[in-house]
């Protein structure tokens, strides 16, 4: 017995070395498995990357995009506030009648009426409507709208309405009873171009 003790003793660094390298081996094991499990997500892995990369380069894409069309926007947007600031800031009704007068009466244009209308707000101006009423020839008219589209406020004329005078009249020119609208405009001062984003997000072009 005590012989079988002494072996067993003499022989006990070898039980030690072997549950070493038992313990050795399954922690080798648990980290190979470790490693294949890990192996295995990459690829799952990669194409998320791949994925993720993509979505930032297409949201990129859109807010370059987005800030380029800010800028077109606000571009347009002054134009048309320039345009309309080129708009005299009132409508005159002595200032206008005058012109009128002075025109007619150098074309010596007979029986003139012009009557005012109302103010009409529209979405970039407001605009006003002039009824004149008067006689004269189709040459005396002519020229009157033409001295009309060369002012220097800016005028349209809107309806025209021609037809003979006094049949029995006799003379070179036959003279016509005329009808026509012209309308005058002024700025709209509470039109603002909507550019369709908050005042603090107005892009520096």
């Amino acid at each position: 017995m005590k012989e079988l003790v002494n072996k067993f003793i003499s022989n006990f660094h070898f039980l030690i070395i072997a549950y070493a390298l038992w313990g050795a081996w399954v922690l080798f094991d648990e980290h190979s498995l470790k490693m294949e499990d890990l192996n295995n997500q990459f690829p799952s892995v990669e194409a998320e990357i791949a994925t993720n990369q993509k979505k930032v380069k297409e949201i990129q894409e859109f807010q370059k995009k987005t800030e380029e069309s800010k800028i077109r926007v606000e571009q347009v947007a002054k134009n048309i506030e320039a345009a309309q600031r080129q708009l005299p800031a009132e409508i005159n009704d002595n200032q206008i009648l005058t012109f009128f007068n002075q025109e007619i009466n150098t074309l010596n244009i007979k029986d003139p009426n012009i009557l005012p209308g109302a103010e009409v707000p529209s979405v970039y101006f407001i605009s006003k409507e002039y009824s004149v009423k008067s006689r004269g020839t189709f040459l005396q008219f002519l020229v009157l709208f033409e001295r009309i589209g060369g002012a220097d406020r800016i005028y349209n004329i809107k309806k025209i309405r021609l037809n003979n005078g006094d049949s029995a009249q006799r003379g070179r020119f036959q003279m016509i009873n005329s009808e026509f609208v012209v309308e005058a405009f002024r700025f709209n001062p509470a039109f603002k171009v909507d550019r369709g984003f908050q005042n603090d997000q107005t892009p520096n072009p």
